[in-house]
């Protein structure tokens, strides 16, 4: 019993400390944000780091962004023995760009450059929560849009109108263990260790100014498969001569599946129109949760529960943005921003159901998995502001997004197909962000 305490509050410990990405939810960027979260062909500066890394080689100016941006959830699940409004926390948190452009000379001059992205939540660095299938939760939002997440990309014009780069993302995960032991004089005492270790992965982009006219450009981006795990083994085999098993509390925080974004754009001084395919890999979502307990033989399930089985599947975003620019006075150009974009659900309608020990039966019963998701439908907005000349070099950027999430039946059935759970989900999510940047 004191194994299972002690777990509950290394859980909370790490889980009051530690959050998710918002890129993929969101988009990235004060500017690109306000575009139906587009960039893949006409992303600038960090913002390329996300969108697309060839775009770094774009960059002629250092410059250095700090934001501050926050969403806050409204997620309703309604049927029966639902609560109509889930408990989701606010996501909020400071962005931080830097534009680095490589001083090369010759042939290189003005080819190559570096866009970084930083995205730190203001009150954690990873989320990681263990709640039980049948508590009504919205796993692919909320905590989703809350982790300490790096960004960066190198990109090179090459010749003819082509751009290419490469770059990484980080997120941070937690691993730990929490031991439970009797001092000389049997008073229970823990020692619980946890470390944040980095997991990357790989960001490639290219980009074509089609030949006859530099306006148009197409943009190609892959980003790989971005997840973090949390694991804390809690061991309590010292309490008791009795074999109690190591308690594995893992699964994973964030998820980022392995995507692929193509772009076409109309890209003028004043004058940006963009239309956006994506395609996620969900169906390679190895899901929320882990065993609590691994067994040594049998196979999964021979010795406790496992989480249920759900079969994600792969989603399609379409996205369209556009930018008008107008130049108020030499030197200072004020931009109207719009956009918006449709992104299915990775969830199925129809979920198997889970399993539970009830202490009064002492048996295994079947209790329904109350996940709940929604086709999202966003709207973008924003404003921009830029000064130079005689003026101090400044960028002023904000943004502000309404997703609503189209109602949608979701049930839970046993092997048997008899229905234990039904419900709608529906909601709405406003998103707000707010960037400066200062060249130089």
């Amino acid at each position: 019993m004191v194994a299972f305490a002690v777990g509950a509050i290394a859980l909370t410990a790490f889980g009051r400390s530690a959050n998710a990405s918002p890129e993929d939810l969101f988009g990235y960027g004060g500017r690109t944000s306000a575009m139906g979260a587009t960039g893949t062909a006409h992303a600038g500066g960090y913002e390329s780091a996300w969108h697309n890394p060839a775009l770094a080689s774009t960059i002629r100016q250092n410059k250095l962004t700090l934001g501050y941006v926050g969403a806050v959830f409204a997620l309703d699940a309604v049927g029966q023995n639902l609560p109509n409004r889930a408990s989701t926390q606010p996501a909020k948190g400071v962005v931080i760009g830097a534009d680095i452009p490589l001083p090369f000379g010759g042939k290189l001059r003005d080819r190559i450059g570096i866009g970084l992205a930083f995205y730190t939540p203001t009150d954690v660095i990873v989320r990681g929560r263990v709640l039980y299938p049948e508590t009504t939760q919205f796993p692919l939002l909320g905590d989703r849009a809350q982790s300490l997440a790096v960004r960066g990309g190198l990109g090179a014009e090459i010749a003819y109108g082509i751009r290419a780069g490469v770059g990484f993302a980080a997120l941070a995960e937690i691993a730990g263990t929490v031991v439970a032991a009797t001092d000389v004089t049997g008073r229970v005492g823990t020692r619980v260790e946890n470390q944040l270790v980095a997991t990357y992965a790989p960001v490639f982009g290219v980009t074509w100014d089609l030949p006859g006219s530099s306006k148009v450009r197409v943009g190609l981006a892959y980003r790989g498969t971005l997840d973090a795990r949390f694991q804390v083994v809690v061991d309590g085999t010292k309490l008791s001569s009795i074999a109690i098993p190591l308690l594995n509390i893992s699964g994973l925080a964030q998820y980022d599946p392995a995507q692929g974004a193509v772009e076409v754009a109309r890209v003028e001084k004043l004058n940006v129109l963009a239309l956006q395919l994506v395609y996620k890999k969900w169906s390679a979502f190895p899901g929320v949760l882990e065993p609590t307990i691994a067994c040594s033989e049998g196979g999964p399930g021979a010795c406790g529960l496992v989480p249920p089985r759900i079969d994600w599947r792969d989603t399609v975003a379409v996205r369209i943005g556009a930018e008008q620019g107008f130049e108020l006075a030499p030197g200072v150009v004020l931009r109207g921003r719009g956009g918006g974009f449709l992104e299915t659900s990775a969830l199925p309608s129809e979920l198997p159901g889970s399993e539970a020990f009830e202490m009064a039966s002492k048996t295994d019963i079947a209790v329904p998995t109350r996940y709940f998701d929604a086709t999202r439908v966003a709207l973008t907005t924003g404003v921009g502001l830029s000064l130079d000349g005689s003026f101090p070099p400044v960028d002023v950027d904000f943004y502000a997004q309404y997703h609503l999430l189209l109602p949608r039946t979701i049930t839970s059935t046993d092997g048997a197909g008899a229905e234990l759970s039904k419900g709608e989900a529906s909601g709405h999510i406003k998103v707000f962000g707010l960037t400066a940047g200062v060249k130089f």
